[in-house]
């Protein structure tokens, strides 16, 4: 899918990567560059810069680099035109029909017959749940307290206990047997001579995204039987790690405070009473995924889990995402370890409303969690809940938050402020400290992993880096350098396409924009690979001899292509041929 370059560049500058990129991470200016916690990579201390000037991301811990582009590919699992068509539609630019190669093309297809399977397929069990072969289910629905019109609006229905029921009503649609399989409603019977659904006998919550559309299923056993829960698999228009149930309801509420629950029913139960800013988790632990797509859309958050073991330890582990993802985040829990369902049809709204006001400051909650854990009256509990509330008083970045609960652990522990203070702030050294390991291990770990993906060592990396570097940011340099060298001198494909585009950019534009030629790289491992040609150098100073500089890195890759040459050569003529050319290196000076 290709659109005119020209396009591609105007809608880039329209859309301003800091303005772009705070919608999902905090950043602090500093200087023309600003700061913030990487959202690819778990970390205490910022080191992921946003520059305001060159338009481009770049992680000192991870590497992640790329521009607006770049960032809305990583951040959001998108294609390339996907994210063109997002940031178009962000500045208000419409899109011409864009080229499409076949196997895109493909793709498109396929993911707009899933869509429609799927609202077919909504439609069809929500026909079977009025139907005589919904009459339990409708029984189950009405003892759960689920009001008809409630249920329409989130579009409840019926897989009837049929193993072919939804796969003949798909066949009579003139849908293939393939893209049945393709959308996870279908299955092959385990002796390999047959199809049968994936859900039969349950009520069918239809999961939406934020466009309303029908992209999987949940559902609801009504007997007893494992799962309970049984969810749509992985599709082409389907990810558990990045869908929320309800969140286009949530939407439409422009609360920017979300309450989120675990499952279907709380989530319905929420609605039903009232409460629409409201969604729910599928079925799998809450991720940074998750986090980001909440975001988009809310400033805070209520946790509202289970209060028993398994939800309180399910709420920890949201607190420390949510928090990580700049959400302010509160916690509540029902009584009595029943689940939010529960406490509504038993106490109703107002009561819940309450609960909500009561909800508490996460790191109330997490040092309310430890407490539990001991017993105030043995020394030892003492101090082992005191080092455990320090070490979650270490990851507060406002000093007077930290202040205001260690005075609070303080008074609950009988431990001397200055004490816990104190090992609040080795907690803070040891984390930094483990923060730079890591963050050297990945730096290694990317060195390792290019130098076992590229022909070139490290040198010749270097010096592909240089030339590219001097040839993008001085026109005078670039225009030496295209007397000697090409494309094909560029080991690496990347960098042999970088300088294909730096030369494009200097004949039509007479300008090199770092931001402007990553957009000529459509996937983000390129991207990546281009944006850190800038980021990771520092060349243009005093002390560095431009001249020697430059003329070493050609003559290193000219070498290694003659040198490459010589291997595949299958006769004694060609190798004395090059052996030819590697003597005239000697005398190769280009004058800058």
């Amino acid at each position: 899918m290709r659109y005119p370059r020209e396009l591609i560049e105007e809608i880039r500058m329209q859309n301003d990567i800091v303005a772009v990129i705070s919608q999902y991470v905090p950043l602090k200016q500093k200087g023309s560059s600003y700061f913030g916690l990487c959202p690819f990579h778990h970390e205490k201390t910022p080191s992921f810069s946003v520059n305001s000037e060159k338009q481009f991301y770049y992680c000192f811990g991870c590497g992640a680099s790329g521009n607006v582009y770049g960032f809305l590919m990583e951040m959001e699992n998108m294609s390339f035109p996907e994210a063109v068509q997002e940031l178009a539609q962000r500045a208000n630019i419409s899109l011409p029909e864009p080229d499409q190669s076949a196997q895109t093309l493909a793709a498109e297809r396929l993911k707009s017959r899933l869509m429609e399977i799927h609202k077919i397929a909504g439609r069809f069990y929500y026909d079977c749940l009025q139907s005589d072969a919904g009459t339990y289910a409708r029984s189950y629905m009405q003892k759960r307290q689920m009001l008809p019109n409630v249920a329409r609006k989130f579009g409840i229905g019926y897989a009837p206990d049929n193993r072919h029921a939804l796969y003949d009503h798909l066949l009579q649609q003139n849908y293939s047997i393939e893209d049945m399989v393709q959308s996870g409603l279908v299955i092959p019977d385990k002796s390999g001579n047959g199809y049968h659904d994936r859900f039969r006998g349950r009520l069918m919550f239809p999961i939406f995204d934020v466009q309303s559309r029908v992209i999987a299923f949940g559902g609801r056993i009504l007997d007893s039987g494992e799962p309970k829960y049984l969810n749509s698999p992985e599709t082409p228009i389907f990810s558990k790690s990045r869908n929320l149930y309800g969140l286009h309801l949530a939407k439409a509420t422009r609360s920017k405070e979300l309450i989120l629950v675990e499952g279907y029913m709380d989530m319905f139960s929420l609605y039903q009473a009232g409460f629409h800013n409201v969604v729910a988790s599928l079925g799998t632990a809450f991720n940074q995924e998750h986090a980001r797509t909440l975001k988009k859309y809310a400033d805070s958050v209520i946790l509202l889990y289970d209060s028993d073991d398994a939800g309180t330890n399910a709420a920890l582990r949201a607190i420390d995402v949510l928090v990580q993802n700049g959400l302010r985040v509160r916690v509540t829990q029902v009584p009595d370890g029943k689940d939010p369902d529960e406490f509504i049809k038993q106490n109703g709204a107002k009561a819940f409303s309450k609960l909500l006001v009561d909800a508490v400051h996460y790191i109330s909650f997490q040092i309310a969690c430890i407490q539990r854990k001991y017993d105030n009256h043995i020394p030892e509990h003492r101090v082992r809940f005191a080092t455990e509330a320090a070490a979650v008083l270490s990851k507060l970045e406002s000093d007077i938050e930290r202040n205001v609960y260690t005075t609070e652990v303080s008074r609950m522990t009988g431990v001397a402020e200055n004490a816990l203070q104190s090992e609040i702030k080795k907690q803070r050294q040891k984390e930094d400290a483990s923060f730079q390991k890591e963050a050297e291990q990945r730096r290694m770990r990317l060195q390792r992993q290019y130098g076992q993906t590229e022909e070139a060592e490290k040198g010749v990396l270097d010096a592909q880096k240089t030339l590219l570097y001097f040839s993008a940011n001085h026109k005078y340099i670039y225009q030496a350098l295209k007397q000697v060298l090409s494309k094909e001198d560029f080991p690496t494909p990347v960098y042999a396409d970088a300088f294909d585009a730096i030369a494009t950019l200097w004949e039509e534009e007479d300008h090199v924009f770092v931001a402007q030629l990553i957009s000529f790289f459509e996937d983000a491992p390129s991207q990546r690979r281009v944006t850190e040609i800038f980021t990771t150098r520092a060349l243009d100073d005093e002390t560095y001899d431009l001249s020697k500089g430059i003329n070493e890195a050609v003559v290193l890759l000219k070498r290694t292509n003659i040198d490459r040459k010589i291997a595949h050569s299958t006769t004694a003529e060609e190798i004395q041929a090059w052996l030819e050319e590697k003597r005239k290196l000697e005398a190769l000076h280009i004058t800058i």
